[in-house]
């Protein structure tokens, strides 16, 4: 399982269904996986953030235990080729949430993702919400 930036959010505000979803993952011992993409786009809110330094002690911990997919050959071709055709048919969706999403595909996981819409646009990928 592909967890998408949402669901490192929501755990790192401790946010219940998060919680809830990935301890049930975890139970039934689904490896969790995350592109690294999601580290990208966590590291970007702590470069947001005036608070910079507790941002990244939590962005710090969430990752600590979950292994990181970089975005090999593999993955940027499906994602550069389907970024393309998706703007073609009028259906763009932000690169960061289509290289999560083709990494799933790549990998034949499914993403969990609070945010459903933008990822339901990348065909072949199963999504997962909570």
């Amino acid at each position: 399982m592909i967890l998408d930036t949402t669901v490192l959010h929501d755990l790192m505000y401790g946010k219940e269904d998060a919680i809830a979803s990935v301890s049930a993952l975890e139970a039934d011992d689904i490896p969790i996986k995350l592109s690294s993409m999601t580290v990208f786009e966590l590291y970007y809110g702590v470069g947001y953030t005036d608070k910079s330094d507790i941002e990244r002690q939590k962005v710090e911990h969430v990752l600590r235990s979950i292994p990181i997919v970089p975005p090999d050959e593999r993955i940027m071709r499906r994602a550069g080729t389907l970024d393309g055709k998706l703007e073609c048919d009028g259906l763009k969706t932000g690169q960061s949430d289509l290289i999560i999403g083709t990494t799933g595909v790549v990998l034949d996981e499914p993403v969990l993702t609070r945010n459903v819409s933008d990822f339901e646009r990348i065909p072949e990928l199963r999504v997962e919400t909570y």
